[in-house]
């Protein structure tokens, strides 16, 4: 069973994917509540799949269905929610809750970072590399921390 906080967490994000369905965010909301759930590995298509049914209900639901569709979307999404984190070790539960609270509240004040394809966006560490004459480049928005740099031999200039 998982602390009360940690149920709260499942819940908010649970609404948000009711609450993001159908609107522009949908697409990259979903593929990050699908990496999420994959726990940082490739999205599995049965999230993803999941996800597209739950858009489409709630997309076709009407009137008072669709206060009943996003109540039940919602507590299924929560449910799947607390399922991963009761499958995480103690001390893994705490920064899974934190990244899925991080990916809701960001949806949430429509702060969420897109990129255009092809693009990185991450939360977590990069470590970009050039080697043999070849470039780099890329753009930050955070802290930036260099390490000591390939010095050329006498030859290479």
């Amino acid at each position: 069973m998982l602390p009360e906080a940690l149920n709260s967490i499942a819940a908010e994000a649970g609404v948000a994917v009711v609450e993001t369905a159908g609107t522009t965010h949908w697409t990259l909301f979903g593929e990050q509540v699908a990496c999420w759930l994959a726990r940082g590995g490739q999205a599995e298509p049965a999230d993803l799949a999941r996800l597209a049914e739950t858009e489409a209900a709630l997309r076709s639901a009407v009137d008072t269905s669709s206060r009943v569709a996003a109540a039940r979307h919602a507590m299924v999404w929560q449910g799947r929610f607390t399922a991963v984190l009761e499958q995480l070790s103690t001390d893994q539960r705490r920064p899974a809750a934190a990244q899925l609270q991080r990916l809701v509240r960001d949806h949430a004040t429509g702060a969420a970072p897109t990129s255009a394809a092809p693009g990185v966006i991450t939360g977590e560490n990069v470590r970009l590399q050039a080697d043999r004459g070849s470039l780099v480049v890329g753009v930050a928005n955070g802290d930036v921390r260099f390490t000591s740099p390939f010095r050329p031999g006498p030859a290479q200039g």
